[in-house]
């Protein structure tokens, strides 16, 4: 070293320094290019790794080599033989800042390729790259969206076994369920997100659908025990992504990952996190890994939603209990579950709302802001007849999970049938912005518009729906209803046929099917759907009481009759679709016909002692007992008690009046209590209305509580009304479909 020269003024002099970072620079750039290149390429996730400890063990060499050697220009010599006066250090040291410079444009060229190989991606089909976490761009530094809204599209499924794709399904669902419970973010349901799988749809018209700001999407691969997971956070006005990151981990790692991805797109949106939202997006549901799965597998069949899927959604969600039984999300969800059973008509109503209550509350104990467990005991109280109770639990869910779809439309329910259809309306338009393409929402739409006697509204939403998922026999179903609300009792019949076609393990169809046909007075038709309903199911509360309907409008209970219609009371049979009111019915008939009213309210009380107390308390499902028990009664001159036992219900049908309109059910109301001023106004009001009341054959005419209105003119001129209709609907169906409309009458 010369005298006077420092160490450091040599390290300049030897271009150590231009060489370190020549060096540092090239390196850099080369990891930057094997990041680009992977996801096309798919380089082995070792090969970054080595280069880089290559990288880090090369640098010290470099800086030893540039001290140790000087390039002359007879070539490479040691530094030490080198004469001072023959050294080009300098000419070296230009040389290498222009080697830099180039070095970093062509470093700003890649970031370039890089940031526009993001920005033109908008699924998530390549294979995502090797090194993990990495963010395209930081969190931090991104601009935050005008609203805070997003969907979660379900994550492709790059698995070599299809099959995984209910675990690919479930990260996304599990991302959507924990930012849903961060009250600052509008989240879209998952209903309307996972319509797009599997489509190849511009993000930007994605976002416009479902009425969100920003998606996420993303990818899942597994091998063995190895997960790769990639997610992107897109901006729906410029394409933009807001963030992105790629893992890969070990299976265990999946909810570590599931809370760095939630973690960092709530960073991206710049929602402030304070207090509970935070410690809710922190919460684990579950660290069991066997227990998860389960869980997703649940959810699987659940969202299948039919006959065989329900019960094996209840078996996965008890199994993932029984694995975890401090696992909340999934208690709530076997609630839930019950409650589906309940509304196909699986299995027996009262056992399984006592199941929805246990799984529910077990759910609460466990997280007491849970506002689907919450929502699923306001439906149990509801179903019990605790109608405040239920309202509060209700608002409460709402208020916990305003993103929550399916407690917001369980209210709805319940404002439905409190008769306040309004409110009900609100709930349903909000809920249709969070899940824009629900099906089960346009159905609740095309049912209140049906009621409120609004049908080309009720149709578009039938339609819709239709629209939305063309397998569902959801659509054709609710059709069939508004076509027979307008009197189009032919299309009824070939809309309820569509729907059996989508669905053909559902007795309830082809039971309606009957129905419909015995409407227009053709009982031998309506007699091969009801023999229908009981070949797909012998053992649903439709098929058993099919025979019923027969009995009831050919005006001749038999005692094979009689004897069906008390066994099916005994063993307490669901009323689907008026099932329990048939067996009633038949009763009433009977003890008309015999003069056995006695006798009949001997027996109705040995099954219902309740609705015989002095002050008779029923849930609201078990209305129509108390109105053929009441009819009963007043013909048994039981006048105060057969009072006392409609009283509750008084406010409640003018309620539901007020609200609907005139309905059928009003009639039978007043009729009950010998009301015949009320009942021949009714009718008359029937008359001016022009409306076809549900099976008015069976449930008017041959109905013993209108009796003692028979004569009256208001009542025999809506039945020739009626029959008029019937007769120009059956033209229209010979029209249509060629059947044989002659064969009909008593059989």
């Amino acid at each position: 070293m010369a005298n006077g020269t420092s160490f450091f003024d040599e390290l300049k002099r030897r271009n150590v320094y231009r060489v370190g970072i020549a060096y540092a620079i090239a390196s850099w750039l080369l990891l930057q290019v094997i990041d680009v290149v992977d996801p096309i390429i798919g380089i082995p996730e070792w090969v970054p790794k080595l280069i880089l400890v290559l990288l880090a063990v090369g640098l010290p060499l470099a800086l030893i080599f540039a001290w140790a050697y000087e390039m002359t220009p007879e070539g490479l010599k040691r530094e030490k033989d080198v004469d001072r006066s023959a050294s080009i250090t300098h000419e070296t040291g230009q040389r290498l800042n222009r080697i830099i410079i180039g070095v970093l444009v062509i470093a700003v060229g890649v970031l370039l390729v890089d940031r526009s190989m993001f920005e033109r991606s908008s699924q998530p089909t390549a294979e995502p790259a090797a090194d993990a976490p990495v963010d395209a761009v930081p969190a931090d530094e991104v601009v935050a969206t005008a609203a805070p809204s997003i969907a979660v599209l379900p994550f492709a499924n790059m698995s070599a076994d299809e099959s995984s794709t209910y675990f690919s399904d479930g990260l996304a669902d599990t991302l959507l369920h924990m930012l849903a419970q961060i009250r600052e973010i509008r989240v879209a349901a998952r209903t309307s997100s996972f319509q797009f799988r599997d489509q190849n749809t511009d993000i930007t018209r994605i976002a416009e659908a479902l009425n969100v700001g920003t998606v996420l999407e993303g990818s899942v691969q597994r091998a063995g025990n190895k997960i790769r997971v990639t997610a992107q956070l897109i901006e729906a006005n410029t394409g933009y992504h807001l963030w992105s990151g790629n893992y890969d981990r070990d299976l265990d790692d999946i909810f570590a990952i599931q809370d760095e991805i939630a973690n960092e797109v709530v960073a991206a949106l710049k929602v402030s996190l304070l207090g509970e939202s935070a410690a809710q997006l922190s919460q684990h549901d579950t660290d069991n890994l066997e227990a998860y799965t389960e869980y997703l597998l649940g959810v699987n069949d659940l969202n299948q939603y039919s006959f065989e899927s329900l019960p094996l959604a209840v078996s996965r969600f008890s199994n993932a209990v029984q694995l975890d039984p401090t696992y909340a999300l999934a208690w709530a969800t076997l609630g839930y579950t019950y409650l589906q059973m309940v509304d196909v008509g699986i299995g027996n109503r009262s056992d399984l709302l006592e199941k929805a209550r246990d799984a529910a509350s077990r759910a609460i104990d466990l997280d007491r802001n849970s506002s689907s467990a919450i929502a699923v005991l306001g439906t149990v109280e509801e179903q019990y007849g605790n109608l405040e109770t239920a309202e509060q639990l209700y608002k409460r869910s709402i208020e916990l999970g305003p993103s929550d779809t399916n407690a917001r439309m369980q209210y709805v329910s319940f404002l439905m049938w409190s008769s306040r259809p309004l409110e009900a309306r609100e709930h349903m338009l909000e809920a249709l912005a969070l899940d824009p393409l629900s099906t089960d929402v346009h159905n609740m739409l095309a049912v209140h518009y049906s009621v409120m006697n609004d049908y080309d509204e009720a149709q578009r939403y039938a339609i819709r729906l239709r629209e939305i998922n063309a397998a569902s026999p959801v659509s054709y179903y609710r059709e069939a209803e508004i076509e027979y609300g307008r009197g189009n009792f032919a299309n009824a019949i070939l809309m309820s046929m569509q729907a059996l076609e989508a669905d053909p393990d559902d007795p309830e169809i082809a039971m309606l099917i009957g129905d419909y046909y015995l409407s227009m007075d053709m009982p031998d038709h309506a007699r091969d759907w009801y023999d229908r309903s009981v070949e797909i199911d012998p053992d649903h509360p439709v098929s058993r009481a099919a025979p019923l309907n027969l009995y009831i409008y050919n005006d001749s209970v038999s005692p094979d009759g009689v004897r069906l219609a008390r066994r099916l009371l005994s063993e307490n049979i669901e009323n689907r679709h008026g099932s329990r009111a048939r067996a009633l019915q038949t009763l009433w008939i009977d003890a008309a016909r015999n003069s056995t009213y006695d006798e009949a309210l001997e027996f109705l009380d040995g099954l219902f002692p309740k609705f015989f107390d002095e002050d008779p308390v029923f849930p609201r499902n078990e209305s129509d007992i108390a109105y053929f028990i009441a009819a009963l009664m007043m013909r048994a001159g039981l006048d105060d008690q057969a009072r006392k036992l409609t009283g509750p219900l008084a406010e409640r049908m003018e309620k539901r009046t007020a609200a609907y309109g005139l309905t059928s059910f009003d009639i039978f109301h007043h009729a009950a209590m010998g009301d015949r001023e009320t009942v021949r106004r009714q009718l008359r009001e029937f008359n001016e209305l022009g409306r076809y009341p549900e099976l008015w054959p069976v449930r008017f005419r041959r109905a013993g509580v209108l009796d003692f209105v028979r004569e009256e003119p208001e009542y025999q001129e809506l039945v020739q009304k009626f029959e008029q209709r019937a007769a120009e609907q059956r033209a229209v169906l010979a029209g249509l479909t060629g059947t044989d409309t002659k064969k009909r009458g008593p059989t």
